[in-house]
């Protein structure tokens, strides 16, 4: 059996030699080792240097920039007490890690208690099953309407960054994205451009369920 070690002298959990739970091109996944409900984001990549005068996030943030947007926004939603937070997984902090910094969040898990099945996988299973389809995509509706209703802005929507989560009796729940990427987030300060925002992925996204 493996298990995670705490660094008492570093203060931090060490993670070498232990297999992620998933492994993307920017992110490596981990199980909390103190926390079962949590796991341990940490980013993998180089940061690219998009502009010739690094803007302040740049430089202050590196390739850890969007969790300081993703955290701004969870923490917008929760000071303003809107029930649709219970659309977002929890946001549980940072961490220290032999491999780098790690992301804090609620892990998210599917009835077998393996990690939350993504909304795209269901989507590819169903195949050319149009009923079924129909009731995705009203579930996906749904998912769009709460974040309407609860202004919250998640700049990176992608069927694989939706999960289908027990902690949630099943609904759909964003696990990443959240927070505007742009220099001038007019989605965080004008209404209309929120608004606008979502439904262009209600119009966008949901032509991908293939309902015609």
């Amino acid at each position: 059996m493996t298990f995670f070690v705490l660094d008492r002298q570093n203060n931090m959990i060490d993670l070498n030699g232990l297999r992620p739970l998933i492994r993307s091109r920017n992110y490596e996944i981990y199980q909390h080792p103190m926390v079962e409900c949590a796991l341990l984001k940490v980013r993998v990549d180089v940061p690219v240097r998009k502009h010739k005068i690094p803007r302040y996030a740049e430089r202050r943030y590196g390739n850890l920039r969007q969790w300081n947007r993703e955290a701004n926004e969870y923490l917008a939603a929760l000071r303003r007490g809107c029930p649709e937070i219970e659309r977002l997984a929890n946001f549980m902090g940072y961490s220290a890690t032999s491999k780098g910094p790690a992301l804090v969040v609620e892990k998210m898990t599917g009835p077998n208690g393996d990690l939350a099945p993504t909304l795209e996988s269901e989507r590819v299973a169903l195949g050319d099953d149009l009923s079924e389809r129909k009731k995705l995509h009203g579930e996906f509706m749904e998912l769009l309407g709460d974040l309407e209703r609860g202004r919250i802005v998640v700049g990176d929507l992608s069927f694989d960054n939706i999960v289908r989560a027990q902690e949630r009796d099943g609904k759909l729940v964003v696990i990443d994205g959240l927070g505007e990427r742009t220099l001038f987030p007019l989605t965080l300060v004008s209404e209309a451009a929120f608004r606008k925002s979502i439904e262009r992925r209600r119009t966008r996204m949901g032509r991908e369920f293939g309902l015609g």
